[in-house]
């Protein structure tokens, strides 16, 4: 059995014929304009593929195009389904999967009418929990390979380009140039850190699907520095990734350099399924790379950036040892007093009368969160707070006034900040308050 909402057409090539339809530009200009929203570090874009409407994270760090989960009030129809296996980050093994050729994939202005994409036979890669959005799959390679792509993260917007020498002669000299190395259709780039005072030359993956701002992988000349916590990193394709986080002295990115930088050092166990290219330390990802204003041209191998308004944004990370996610939804009611001439409700509110006004009472539906993780020692840890408690409120605003990215946001605030929960346990409400802690 596939998943609700798939249709899987096997076309047989002898009796019907596709006709291939090259990557089209549906637009009078030179530019394609693209918006995206903007969750956790992560780029998020609104697509039709084969006419459905869903929504993917952009992402550098993968060769395929993916799709793990579909609407549930709709049917999608994938073409030329053939089995396979892949491997993705995690604790996890190999997950079985389907490719699927000949698809069309819209966005905005621009089509592809030859979309190859992965269909995961998988129930447990839920980004709705970690994200609190609906996130349908992931687009890698096929989106940059043939053209000039502009990631602006101050205006949250993609623009694909058709004029390269245009912007060499005008637009190009406002920015710093970086060599990219395309390997298996990955991006990679080398630059220098300072790892207790030797400085060393890294390659990194240029990872737009990483929320971290940088990942390496300890081994004889890259150490983990003394200070380190251990911390849950997040969840790939395979599973939960735990490991280290620390700071490093220094690390030089094109012509910029950064100082007291947030490193990941995530467990080998969660890359013994994927074979890493010979030579590489680790990845750059959304947490460094929303610094700077972007171009990436995969067809001349380069790299171009120029600093965003994030530049110098501190590099934060959760200091409650909270992790976060969604757990469904629940009717919240609100009351609103009513003019007195109005007395029609809908099928969700109700009406109660009193001497002075008329009260409408509505249920509307809104978030659940619930702690998924929580680090050893923390904050939250030694208050007391439990995996599987349900917040209710935090600093004296009801839960689910907030989004997982608010929520992220107040947890890598400030060093000494006061924070007050109230969870329900088994049935009881329990407070607890503790105060932010910067270790490392």
């Amino acid at each position: 059995m596939y998943r609700k909402g798939v249709l899987i057409l096997i076309l047989l090539i002898s009796n019907i014929t596709i006709s291939q339809v090259n990557n089209s530009w549906y637009s009078n200009k030179d530019k394609i304009i693209i918006p995206f929203d903007f969750s956790n570090n992560l780029i998020i874009l609104d697509v039709f593929i084969n006419e459905v409407p869903l929504k993917v994270i952009l992402d550098t760090g993968t060769e395929k195009n993916i799709l793990f989960s579909f609407p549930s009030n709709d049917t999608i129809e994938l073409f030329n389904p053939i089995k396979t296996k892949i491997s993705g980050v995690g604790a996890g093994k190999a997950i079985d999967a389907l490719i699927s050729s000949n698809n069309k994939l819209k966005i905005k202005e621009f089509e592809d009418n030859d979309f190859t994409v992965l269909i995961l036979n998988e129930n447990n890669i839920n980004f709705i929990s970690k994200l609190g959005k609906e996130i349908n799959g992931i687009i890698g390679y096929t989106f940059f390979k043939d053209r000039l792509i502009e990631i602006d993260y101050d205006r949250k917007k993609i623009i694909i380009h058709k004029n390269r020498d245009y912007l060499k002669k005008r637009k190009f000299k406002k920015f710093s140039k970086l060599k990219i190395d395309l390997i298996n259709n990955k991006p990679y780039v080398k630059t220098n850190s300072t790892f207790d005072d030797e400085n060393l030359s890294i390659k990194l993956l240029l990872d737009t699907g990483l929320s971290d701002g940088l990942w390496i992988f300890k081994n004889d000349s890259l150490k983990i520095p003394e200070l380190f916590l251990n911390d849950y990193l997040g969840f790939g394709l395979a599973g939960e990734i735990h490991g280290k986080r620390a700071r490093i002295e220094k690390l030089q990115f094109s012509n910029f350099e950064f100082e007291e930088v947030l490193v990941a050092y995530p467990d080998s166990l969660s890359f013994n399924n994927v074979n890493l290219i010979f030579g590489r330390n680790g990845s750059i990802g959304g947490e460094l790379l929303k610094r700077f204003h972007l171009f990436i041209d995969y067809k001349e191998q380069l790299l171009y950036l120029k600093k965003s308004q994030s530049y110098n944004d501190a590099f934060n990370y959760n200091m409650s040892g909270i992790e976060v996610q969604h757990s469904g939804i629940e009717p919240i009611k609100e009351e609103i007093i009513l003019n007195s001439s109005r007395t029609e409700v809908n099928l969700m509110e109700f009406l109660n009368d009193n001497s002075k006004y008329k009260y409408n009472y509505r249920f509307i539906l809104k978030p659940i969160f619930v702690v998924s993780n929580i680090r050893k020692n923390s904050p939250a840890a030694n208050s007391g707070i439990l995996p599987d408690d349900k917040i209710i409120s935090i600093n004296n605003r009801k839960a689910h006034n907030y989004t997982i990215q608010k929520i992220t946001d107040l947890f890598q605030s400030e060093d000494g900040k006061k924070i007050k929960i109230e969870v329900e346990r088994d049935g009881k409400i329990i407070e607890v308050i503790f105060y932010l802690k910067k270790i490392i």
